[in-house]
């Protein structure tokens, strides 16, 4: 066995109560597999072949790693598979049990910026994943280490939506390609040649069986030009990626699970001198409860919230055209609780009994936010809740959630919210590793 060999199984010994999966998934190969996918004795492409998967056949999903699904055949056998040619076939979920949670959302601790995780009994979806500050990669990704920590059985991610390619939206997605299987992505369009798009851009095309969506054609290609740049202390040159489009973001409902559905209210990917006017605002209808996710959606200049939006605005937008679709008991507020956003008409419309703020240390311009008028603002209407609280003790924290005692925001103030199967909403704060 070689030395990358043997690191890769002490790895998966350390860390099996964190990737191991429920017996009943499977893998299966993909449908453009024509012969067989190789199954090999360790996590590397020259390590000992052991077996094949056939199309038609499955493979119980014992685990998976950057790259590759850890699976046992159905002689018995262990071994490894590559994400590129295979996928997970998740196991039907057990009906609720009345009063038992039946959806999670997660709003992530991750500095400044914003990192969405949504669960449900049938489905997992994400919806943003960046900062400003807390720009840790791999085994140091603070969202990564937050996903393993709540849901350490997870293998896919039917749903990732990214809202604008700004690195506080962005940066920490990529490794979410090598940790799981992503099904779906869901992207404005709108091209922001920036480090954490880029590795964005590149994931998503290295993802075997993903399919992508954008607001700005149904069928093709797009094609995304990267000039030449150094990312993470690496030269890289330039380059042209294509993805080819699986269908165009429209309003209708796009299905998630069982009695839970996905409406992009807001999907634009013109090049505007901000991506944050091309923000995908979505609502989520889990059972009879409605989550509004704003993105950095605005409503024109820095402006007290009674202020009416502009009307090009994409707060305006939406209250010319859609005012009943935006009820919602929950709120993510939109640019992390900024003048910017989250008027009074809008606020009205939404009429919100749980408002979540993300946010951390890091100024925007020469402002820290959430700035104190919207705060107020919400707190006049409902309960507020934000990831923000404890930035400066939190720096040095041994017990935070991901890379603990880093100098940096990030991983203490975690805001949890869980839905009944009889859509009671509760909501709590997740304190690191409490």
């Amino acid at each position: 066995m070689t030395r990358f060999q043997c690191l890769i199984a002490i790895w998966l010994c350390c860390t099996s109560t964190l990737i191991s999966r429920a017996a009943a998934d499977t893998v299966v190969p993909l449908d453009d597999v024509t012969n067989s996918v190789v199954v090999r004795l360790s996590a590397s492409s020259t390590s000992a072949r052991v077996g094949t998967l056939q199309p038609g056949e499955h493979a119980e999903l014992m685990g998976s790693v950057p790259n590759w699904h850890h699976v046992k055949l159905a002689g018995g056998t262990l071994g490894f598979v590559s994400k590129r040619w295979t996928r997970v076939v998740a196991s039907s979920a057990p009906a609720p049990v009345a009063g038992q949670t039946n959806y999670t959302i997660d709003v992530v601790d991750v500095g400044t910026g914003l990192a969405v995780l949504v669960r449900g009994p049938d489905f997992t979806l994400v919806y943003d994943g960046g900062s400003n500050d807390d720009l840790g990669r791999g085994s140091d990704n603070r969202f990564l280490a937050y996903i393993r920590s709540v849901a350490p059985t997870l293998a896919t991610i039917d749903q990732l939506v990214l809202s604008h390619p700004h690195r506080d939206h962005v940066e920490l997605l990529p490794d979410l390609f090598a940790a799981y299987q992503v099904r779906q992505v869901w992207d404005s369009g709108r091209i922001n040649d920036i480090c954490g798009y880029r590795a964005f851009i590149t994931a998503v095309h290295d993802e075997a069986g993903v399919q992508y969506h954008n607001a700005l054609q149904g069928s093709g290609t797009q094609t995304f030009a990267f000039k030449a740049t150094t990312c993470y202390g690496t030269a890289l040159p330039a380059r042209s990626v294509q993805l080819p489009l699986s269908s165009r973001i429209d309003n209708l409902p796009v299905t998630l699970g069982q009695n839970a559905t996905m409406t992009i209210l807001h999907a634009d990917g013109a090049d505007y001198p901000s991506p944050n006017q091309n923000s995908l605002v979505v609502r989520l209808d889990l059972g009879n409860t409605r989550i509004l996710l704003m993105g950095d959606a605005e409503a024109g200049g820095r402006q007290n919230p009674s202020m009416q939006p502009t009307p090009d605005s994409i707060e305006g937008q939406l209250l010319a055209c859609c005012v009943a679709d935006l009820m919602a008991r929950v709120m993510i507020v939109g640019h992390h609780g900024s003048k910017t956003s989250s008027r009074r008409a809008l606020l009205n419309a939404v009429n919100a009994s749980f408002y979540i703020v993300s946010s951390g240390p890091t100024k925007y311009g020469t402002v820290t936010l959430p700035d104190h008028e919207v705060i107020d603002e919400l707190m006049s209407r409902g309960q507020v809740f934000r990831t923000d609280v404890n930035d400066s003790a939190c720096a040095l924290n041994s017990a935070k959630i991901g890379a603990d005692s880093d100098g940096k925001a990030g991983g203490c103030d975690n805001v949890q919210i869980t839905i009944s199967d009889t859509d009671q909403i509760q909501v709590a704060m997740r304190h690191g590793h409490d």
